[in-house]
């Protein structure tokens, strides 16, 4: 197992992480003041998984390690990103 991820693949990481920021900041922007709807957050919420995956597997090195401990950080992710899920619907009118 080769644990160099090529060059090639990191920059398109990084251009996918750059296009799903300016995503995000554009979906921001566009609600900001307004009340935002369960679906735009979703979305906000998936793409922000996306990015953090992005950077654990690639950028983190961890595509090749064995799946206990992608498994152990990607888990830590998803609990961090289901807890803001429960705070946003527990702050819903």
């Amino acid at each position: 197992m080769n644990p160099i991820i090529p060059a090639r693949k990191l920059d398109l990481a990084f251009a996918i992480l750059v296009v799903a920021t300016i995503i995000t900041w554009l979906i921001g922007e566009w609600w900001e003041g307004h009340d935002v709807l369960l679906p735009v957050m979703a979305g906000m919420l998936t793409l922000t998984f996306i990015k953090c995956r992005f950077v654990i597997l690639d950028f983190m090195a961890l595509r090749p390690v064995k799946f206990f401990w992608r498994g152990v950080v990607i888990g830590w992710v998803l609990l961090v990103l289901g807890l803001i899920t429960l705070a946003y619907l527990i702050s819903l009118p």
